[in-house]
């Protein structure tokens, strides 16, 4: 089932569920296997930014600001970097 963490990064507010192991499934085959990215704490579902649930809602994200919070999130649980090239490719 995972652990659900919430925070805020870079002003944006992220929701995580992370697991105990790295899956082939998670964000740079880490350990985060669900995120959402919103503007603020006080958002609505139509308001995220950017989802990904064992793959990108609606591809990777193409704003960089957006790329640098998923980073420092995926950096934070997994110490790794992500890979953008191989995160489009799934």
């Amino acid at each position: 089932m995972g652990r659900r963490f919430e925070g805020e990064v870079n002003g944006y507010f992220v929701q995580a569920q992370v697991f105990s192991e790295p899956s082939p499934y998670g964000i740079a085959e880490g350990r985060i296997s669900r995120l959402a990215v919103y503007p603020s704490p006080h958002f609505t579902f139509k308001e995220k930014l950017i989802y990904y649930e064992r793959g990108w809602d609606g591809g990777v994200p193409g704003k960089r600001k957006i790329q640098e919070v998923i980073e420092i999130t995926v950096q934070y649980f997994d110490k790794k970097c992500v890979n953008w090239s191989f995160e489009a490719r799934r």
